[in-house]
This record gives structure tokens, sequence and C-alpha cells, in this order.
């Protein structure tokens, strides 16, 4: 993004994950070569979480079936630039877009938004969720998740916290969090995800949410406490992590993820053939351990598993919007 674009890369992604050595090719691996070429759109950053992935995703595909297969970086608008392009493209399965959850998020925070992320969009496939983790900086002196609240209850002044920006995962779950568990606190935007992470260990600022993997990397050296992590389970990087729900804070189960979407309109014949072929790059042995070492987790599916998701997470996304009062326009 220009103001939002950079911050809108959800999570850092370390790049093991585009060192993955590409599939065999099977017998049938040919069988593709010849059709039409394929333009996966990312609407992030080169180098981002989401395009990491989605160039890991392509060049296994690519070797699967033989196809052309491209990630296009069409950036700008928080996402919205290469959203809406997908969402304008023909509906022939040769133009694809592989973005994270901000296309449930951005409806509530643009008011003239030109996309809708139900009836602009065919799913095609969920690809994977990243377990965000509520991080502090070690000088707040709390170390559980119920010292966290009980200081900020008793603050004389709310507790400060940041993100990549207004209207990232990472602020609307602070959000979230912050109204089931009844305290105040005070956002502080910052452009991108980077100095935010920065201004956390080094005390400018109190606390945040992030990706689990980065966060247990950051409290290594005890600048910074991991207190809970969202999702339904812990997570294999971080066992030791509870969840927020077995702490006594319950409805913030979310996932960061990300997934795969097509043109309303784009034959069901030609989705299914797609989904079918993501499923099989997300069971692949080394994909599934590039990502496990991120602390993501392959999700897959049929494409109804996104339409439920994108259901869901819309009107999640949209109260939390409303009662905060967020708006980017």
């Amino acid at each position: 993004m220009t103001r939002s674009v950079s911050r809108r890369s959800v999570c850092s992604a370390g790049l093991a994950l585009l060192a993955v050595a590409p599939a065999a090719l099977s017998g049938a691996a040919h069988a593709q070569r010849g059709a039409a070429p394929i333009t996966v759109v990312v609407p992030y950053t080169a180098g981002s979480a989401p395009d990491l992935f989605a160039r890991l995703l392509v060049e296994h595909m690519r070797q699967l079936s033989g196809q052309t297969i491209i990630v296009e970086n069409r950036v700008g608008a928080s996402g919205n630039l290469g959203t809406l392009s997908v969402a304008r493209a023909a509906p022939d399965g040769t133009t694809l877009l592989v973005t994270a959850n901000t296309i449930v998020m951005n409806p509530s925070l643009f008011k003239s938004l030109q996309y809708d992320p139900v009836k602009s969009f065919e799913p095609v496939a969920a690809l994977v969720n990243a377990n965000f983790a509520l991080t502090v900086n070690a000088g707040l002196g709390v170390a559980t998740l119920a010292e966290f609240v009980a200081k900020a209850k008793a603050a004389p002044a709310p507790i400060n916290y940041g993100s990549p920006g207004i209207g990232t995962p990472h602020h609307l779950c602070m959000e979230l969090f912050r109204r089931k568990a009844d305290i105040a606190l005070q956002h502080v935007p910052y452009r991108g995800l980077a100095p935010a992470v920065a201004d956390l260990a080094g005390g400018h600022i109190s606390a945040m949410f992030m990706q689990i993997n980065a966060a247990t990397e950051l409290a290594r050296d005890g600048r910074v406490r991991v207190l809970a992590l969202m999702g339904s389970a812990r997570n294999p990087v971080a066992p030791s992590v509870a969840t927020f729900a077995e702490q006594g804070i319950t409805d913030v189960d979310v996932d960061n993820w990300w997934g795969m979407f097509a043109p309303a309109g784009t034959p069901a014949e030609v989705v299914k053939q797609l989904n079918a072929r993501v499923n099989e790059v997300l069971r692949l042995p080394e994909v599934q351990k590039a990502m496990e070492t991120q602390g993501q987790a392959a999700m897959g599916g049929p494409p109804e598993r996104l339409k439920e998701i994108v259901d869901t997470d819309r009107v999640r996304w949209a109260e939390v919007i409303k009662a905060a009062n967020i708006a980017l326009e």
C-alpha cells in the first residue's frame, strides 16, 4: 500500500517459504500445458506474507500442471485496487485473487468500496490461517493475561498499544479483545509493521497483536512477553502460550487467514478444478512444513469452507468496526 498496503502485510513471514523445493512432476503434470495463462493477483507488496505464500503456491501449481501461472502485485488503497481489478476481470478462471482477511474488513472501513466480498467473487479455496498473539513489553510489569487486564482496569490512563495502521487486522483484533475484556486502551497507529514492532521492543508502546512466530522470536531476548493466543487451539510454534478462551476471555478465537477467489460468474467446473489443484499443493508435506515453521496452518477444503469463513468474519468485523467507530474515508 502507499499508506496502507505495507501495513496490510498482516503478518511477517520468513523467506523460508520460498525455499521449499517444487513438487516433482507426475505423469499427468503436463495435462494443462497449452492452456491459457493464469494471473494470480496479490493486492499487497512483494515480500509481504500473502505474497510469499502466493508465490510458493503458484510455483507448485505450475510444476504440477505445466500451465503458465504468474503472480502480479497490484498494490494501493489498502488492497482495494488489486482486489477490484480481479472483481472486474473476465470470469473465466484466468485471473485469480490471493488475499488476506482484509477483504471482509474493508467493506466496513470504506464507504465507497466498488466491490463486494460476497457478490463480486467466487470462493476458490481457503489457504492458510495464522494465529495472532497478544504481546506486551516486559517493562509493563505483567506476566499473564489476567495481570494485563487488571493493570488496564486500574491504570489512571489507558495503556497504549500499536498496530501497522488504522483498520489493520492487528488494530481490529485489539479492539475485539478490548471490548470482550471491558478495558480502556489507547491506539497508536504506525505506517507499517516494522516500526510498530521496533517500538514495542523498545518500550515506546506497551502492547500489540502480532503473528505467533514473530512474537515468540521477539520474546527470546526477554524484552517482550507473549500473553495469549487467538484461535481455538494452541499453536505448535509456542505450545506453552494459552489461548484467550483457556484464560477466561471467550469469543476472540479468530484467525488471520488468506484465501483464493475468482471473479463472480466463473463457471462452477472451473472453480472445482482450481480448488482441486490448490488442495493438492496444500497437502504436500514440504508445503505444510514450510507453513508450520511460520506458525501457520494449511486450511484447504471445498470452496464452501471459504464462503462460510467470509460470511462469518464479515459480520464479526463489521460489528467491531462500528462499535469502535473506525473509518478510513
